[in-house]
């Protein structure tokens, strides 16, 4: 199971939730409602942000616990064609919110504290809401094994993403739009503010062709090998602070398929905002936070395992180091590695 949660802000009384294009809203009779590519919540309270949890699982999930039981349930079936869902709400359409595999899906939708928010006062994110998605074919469910998105920290004009168990060397100054070592990959978008935003993907075996992001072609893309050892991948920018644990990859050596969308539109978008006074903070600023966007695909590199097995240097014996050191010490001629005499090794025994 992977999972996100955001934060939104509905349209009046409705937050649509859709795999499409932003389109008219339908009548939401009840609290939620369906259509072919979309999801309709009727929210009870309309000023305010609702956190919304995204779940992706294999099957049917279980159960709530019987200690949170949601308020109101209803389960839809939708069409996700381009395998990305976005928010459409007060801010207009807010793209890229949850990446699944292009397909069918049960969507079980579940709220929370409605009743109490339905009351009114200052409840900011007390109402929520889960929407848990399953392949409507078992078939569907091989591919993306888990998807996380966030917007990023650049400083100095990079940000990086990196093995949080790194153990190898940083990746060397260039003045490219990007630069990597074998844990670690700097990113240089073309603007530091509105931030550009980051999606990791982990593919059980290599991802389909289709690299579209909201229809765009990738402006610039690369493919690269990448190690993990610690079993999560961390975010930062140079001064800007780092942002632990944000994408969970097993350890493991990885082909790594990096893209990059909308560089070439936001040096404009940048200064239009500037221009007329748009600040951080601002839903304006905010829906341009992400325009910019990256995508790490990763799925497992069998060969590169295999040949960093045969090239790792065998394991030392802990006991023959520990005789080796101690017969240097005492000026006893032993080589640097390899077997040791049996006469040494009688000799630490006997005064140990």
């Amino acid at each position: 199971m992977s999972s996100t949660w955001h934060t939104a802000r509905p349209h009046g009384a409705i937050l649509g939730i859709t795999a499409g294009d932003a389109g008219a809203m339908p009548p939401v009779s009840g609290w939620a409602a369906a259509t072919g590519q979309a999801i309709f919540i009727r929210v009870a309270q309309e000023v305010r942000e609702h956190f919304v949890r995204f779940e992706l699982w294999d099957g049917e999930p279980p159960p709530p616990p019987h200690d949170s039981p949601p308020e109101t349930e209803e389960t839809f079936t939708i069409d996700i064609p381009t395998g990305r869902l976005a928010f459409h709400g007060r801010r207009g359409l807010v793209r890229n919110v949850f990446a699944v595999r292009p397909g069918r899906y049960h969507a079980r939708v579940a709220g929370r504290q409605r009743e109490l928010a339905a009351r009114g006062g200052n409840f900011d994110g007390l109402e929520s809401y889960t929407v848990q998605l399953w392949p409507e074919s078992v078939d569907g469910a091989s591919g993306l094994i888990a998807a996380a998105q966030r917007v990023t920290m650049t400083g100095y004009g990079i940000f990086a993403f990196y093995d949080e168990g790194l153990h190898g060397p940083e990746p060397e100054t260039s003045f490219g739009w990007f630069s990597a070592a074998r844990s670690a990959v700097h990113v240089r978008p073309m603007c530091e503010l509105p931030e550009p935003g980051m999606r990791f993907e982990l593919w059980s075996d290599a991802p389909p062709p289709d690299v579209t992001d909201a229809g765009d072609e990738p402006e610039v893309q690369t493919r690269l090998s990448f190690h993990a050892k610690h079993g999560s991948i961390g975010m930062e920018g140079i001064a800007a602070g780092a942002m632990p644990e944000v994408f969970e990859l097993p350890p493991g050596w990885y082909h790594l398929h990096l893209l990059g969308y909308r560089r070439s539109v936001m040096p404009a978008i940048e200064k239009d905002l500037y221009a007329r006074n748009i600040e951080p903070g601002d839903e304006e600023w905010e829906r341009a936070e992400g325009v910019e966007r990256y995508v790490a695909r990763f799925w497992p590199d069998q060969e590169a395992g295999r040949h960093a097995a045969e090239e790792r240097p065998p394991e030392r014996d802990e006991r023959l180091e520990g005789i080796r050191a101690w017969a240097m010490e005492r000026g006893l001629a032993v080589n640097d590695s390899g077997p040791l005499p049996a006469a040494i090794v009688a000799m630490y025994d006997a005064t140990h």
